[in-house]
């Protein structure tokens, strides 16, 4: 299969984002519709689907499988192109064309027919033994001549997953494959696959699902409707409620003996034990074909059916007159006998006419009886319906108060946290200042000894007694006791043992394993090599998949930079220089990968930029700007012995880059201005050395970015105009000269932003626009082929929304508010995407909110 050229292909807006990943539209130069996925490899097995792929291709795409045109499975993220199947509204806009969005037009007409079809596409995939595993109406598509395509094989609910992501696929699947997905592996996801076709078969054909449909209706997406959030899913449980309705029933009877024939076969798949199912949708789909041909015979046969002419012969004739004669004598013998039988039944009937009056009155006392009997039934049934009733809403009232005792619990040990840190904190900067700090710690420190002792039996509380443990560490390394706090951090650690340690708490024990070794190193504790050891196992052993990984790898800068001055007091000179100058490189390079934040001056970024730093306080051991600052003192004494380095030079050329984005997030022109000036200098002298240099030119770009704003923000539009066009020529010549080089494509990207808002500020507001749309299109085209040396995937989503944010901003301020609506859309979008990869970013809940609420101010205008 041929390898995706994104280059031919005109990516279009984000279309969704699922289960297994995101979906962008895309248009090929000839105006042919595509899509573009995108897997997650945290939700997808990619070497799955790469296998059950080439398996699908071979031989040619089997009929009802929307077939893959294009697909690279080597690249950082999986992508593969196909068709796009769409259905244009009358306003313009595009809607994917699948069941999910036809639902409310089933049971109708035409359901018998798209049960058919569905049965025919997953039989092509059983001939060549592939199981779909993934069976739901938004993964069934139509064709514009109305032929069906199956879409999304071996995926969701699949072995080798990181991560299950809910999907309403799960309300059709088999009991056996909700409890070990890992069959399908061995042989068993083609009765899956037979369990799902009768589950979405009876649901089109009726409305419902065959079994606990009450609970499947609740979580299921309603027609027109992609997808339902929010939803957490127990698979065993689903599997369990399934097994415990053996019994279902078709809601009507079948209009005909063909109905009832293919009833007769959907219920054999429906069967909870996987041996009664037939053993693929082969099976199926031939019975079905069978009972076609069958019906259209019989109704050809009816069809060309008449009446045969009698013909009488003489030996007919003959009989004829002999048996009229038998049968003249046999009535008169039978008129006797008839007068006699008739006076006999005359005096019975008079008997049987008394015998009925007394049966009568019988079985009206009867009647009586059984209604008053059915009046106490009906009303015992309703006592219990209303007992049950009470019990039911009695049993909704403990769960709710559970429910919210849990999350008070939650919201005061998060609480409870925030006011810790405030009280041990010294010189917070997003705190007021709290005096008498040493005589907090100390009536801390007796709350949560009292704590221990009050609590220590009590077996329920083992987790709180771990969280008062992890504080007291804290709290001690806030009173700069080295020992104590080293021996508390154990006693911590063993504290947690067995019990369950997130992400973010194991990255607050990494925290205090670095806190702990900057301790040491103040007070030059002989135990500080040992320290380093252990925070750097710490804060391996976080999982980067849970945490922000730039504060994570921003830690691990910071303690490059610590153990470097320690190996150097040792005199392991080389070690300590390749140590600093690794640190010096990942600062720089987070500092590199977020460009935009000196770009974002409008409403949204001011909200959370305008006081951020790249590292939130962190007590005595500060933040990464002055780290930065440190780095570039201990990299100007180098450069004094090697004057020439030019990587050093780069590197120093980046801090003071880096430095000056610091400043001008912190409010301080002057200082940003020189800075910037300082990093424009040294990158002048290096580009004059070696003019090829792509991260060099890279970088002044950047700068030249940085300065256009500064420029932008005291009204010289002319000067700010001018470094951005600058800027924009020699990325487009990186770009001609290493296509490769994704952040020079980022970079692009970001400056385009930073153009069209300039000219926006001077009423030209269409320029504005269409440069804002090519810097969204590049975006979305970055994202869609992530590269290792660019820019994060969750970095890219995080600046497209800002730029949609800003984009929708600029079409609201030119009246078309209707483009407007969409673009704020897709922000929202963007942003509740984010906040799910990062619930806690306070970042990504205030976009969210500010998008929200300028899509609400729009609709109500």
């Amino acid at each position: 299969m041929d390898v995706p050229r994104l280059d031919d292909l005109k990516i279009g807006n984000l279309l969704g984002t699922g289960g297994s990943g995101r979906v962008f539209a895309a248009d090929t130069r000839a105006g042919e519709a595509r899509v573009v996925r995108v897997l997650n490899d945290a939700t997808v097995d990619r070497g799955l689907v790469e296998k059950v792929m080439g398996r699908l291709e071979a031989g040619g795409w089997p009929d009802g499988v929307l077939p893959v045109l294009a697909a690279d499975f080597a690249s950082r993220e999986a992508i593969f192109v196909s068709p796009r199947c769409v259905h244009v509204r009358a306003d313009g806009s595009q809607v994917a064309d699948n069941l999910q969005m036809r639902l409310d037009a089933h049971p109708g007409e035409g359901s018998w027919e798209l049960v058919k079809a569905l049965g025919k596409a997953l039989a092509g995939m059983h001939a060549r033994g592939v199981a779909h595993g993934n069976l739901k109406p938004g993964n069934l598509f139509f064709s514009k001549e109305g032929g069906v395509f199956l879409s999304d094989w071996a995926t969701g609910n699949m072995p080798g997953l990181r991560q299950f992501a809910f999907t309403d696929a799960v309300l059709y699947q088999a009991p056996e494959q909700l409890r070990d997905p890992g069959g399908y592996l061995s042989g068993a996801a083609a009765r899956w696959d037979v369990f799902a076709f009768g589950v979405l078969a009876f649901r089109v054909l009726t409305g419902d699902f065959p079994r606990c449909h009450i609970t499947f209706s609740l979580v299921a997406p309603l027609a027109g409707v992609a997808r339902k959030e929010g939803i957490q899913a127990d698979l065993g449980k689903i599997a369990k409620n399934l097994e415990a309705q053996p019994e279902f029933a078709w809601p009507d009877a079948a209009q005909n003996e063909l109905e009832q024939g293919f009833r007769a076969w959907i219920d054999r798949c429906l069967a909870l034990d996987p041996a009664l199912r037939p053993a693929s949708m082969v099976e199926v789909s031939e019975a079905f074909v069978s009972l076609q041909a069958e019906a259209n015979a019989q109704a050809g046969r009816a069809a060309a059916g008449g009446v045969v002419p009698e013909r009488k012969s003489e030996w007919v004739q003959m009989t004829t007159f002999f048996i009229a004669g038998v049968a003249g004598t046999a009535a008169v013998m039978f008129g006797y006998f008839w007068w006699l039988v008739d006076a006999q039944l005359q005096s019975e009937r008079q008997a049987r006419q008394v015998e009925v009056a007394l049966r009568k009155q019988d079985v009206a006392a009867a009647g009586a009886a059984v209604n008053e009997a059915t009046a106490w039934v009906v009303a015992a049934e309703n006592k219990v319906a209303a007992a049950e009733k009470e019990a039911a809403e009695a049993r909704q009232a403990v769960n709710y108060e559970r429910d919210l005792a849990v999350a008070r619990l939650e919201e005061s040990r998060l609480i409870g946290d925030r006011l810790f840190a405030w009280a041990m904190e010294k010189g917070h900067r997003r705190l007021p200042p709290l005096d008498g700090r040493a005589l907090r710690l100390n009536s801390l420190e007796r709350y949560f000894q009292e704590f221990l002792k009050r609590t220590e039996k009590i077996e329920s509380l083992a987790d709180e007694r771990a969280r008062v443990r992890l504080q007291l560490s804290e709290i001690a390394l806030a009173a700069g006791d080295a020992g104590l706090a080293s021996l508390r951090i154990r006693e911590a650690l063993a504290a947690w043992n067995g019990l369950p340690v997130d992400a973010e708490l194991k990255l607050r024990m990494a925290t205090n394993a670095l806190l702990l070794a900057l301790l040491q190193q103040s007070v030059a504790d002989p135990a500080l090599a040992a320290g380093f050891a252990a925070a750097r196992r710490a804060l391996d052993e976080v999982p980067r998949a849970g945490v922000d990984v730039e504060r994570l790898q921003q830690l691990v800068a910071i303690l490059d930079f610590h153990e470097a001055k320690f190996l150097a007091a040792r005199g392991e000179d080389q070690k300590a220089l390749e140590q600093l100058m690794r640190a010096t490189q990942s600062l720089n390079q987070l500092a590199d990968q977020r460009p935009d934040a000196a770009i974002l001056r409008s409403e949204l970024a001011a909200c959370y930029l305008s006081s951020a730093t790249i590292l939130e306080g962190m007590g005595s051991m500060g933040d990464a700007r002055e780290v930065r600052a440190q780095a570039v003192d201990e990299l100007r004494k180098l450069l004094e012995i090697n004057p020439d380095d030019y990587a050093m030079r780069l590197e120093l050329a980046g801090c003071y880059a880096a430095m000056a984005e610091a400043a001008v997030l912190a409010g301080d022109v002057a200082k940003a201005d020189s800075l910037c000036a300082d990093s424009m200098a040294l990158l002048d002298r290096l580009l004059a050395e070696q003019p090829d240099n792509i991260e060099a030119v890279s970088r002044k770009a950047s700068q030249l970015g940085l300065r256009s704003g500064l420029l932008r923000d005291r009204g010289l539009s002319a000067e700010a105009l001018k470094d951005s066009n600058d800027g924009i020529r020699m990325l487009e010549n990186v770009r001609a000269s290493a296509p490769e080089h994704a952040m020079a494509s980022y970079r692009m990207a970001l400056l385009l932003w930073q153009k069209g808002r300039i000219l926006g500020m001077d009423g030209e507001r269409d320029e504005e626009i269409s440069l804002m749309g090519k810097a969204r299109d590049l975006l979305a085209q970055l994202e869609v082929s992530a590269s290792s040396s660019g820019p994060r995937p969750e970095q890219l989503q995080s600046s497209g929304a800002y730029l949609l944010g800003d984009l929708g901003h600029a079409l609201q301020l030119a009246g078309r508010v209707e483009e407007a609506t969409e673009i704020f859309t897709d922000s929202v979008v963007q942003w509740e995407n984010l906040l799910k990869s990062r619930p806690q970013s306070e970042e990504y809940s205030e976009g969210l909110a500010w998008c929200r609420q300028r899509l609400a101010d729009l609709r109500e205008n």
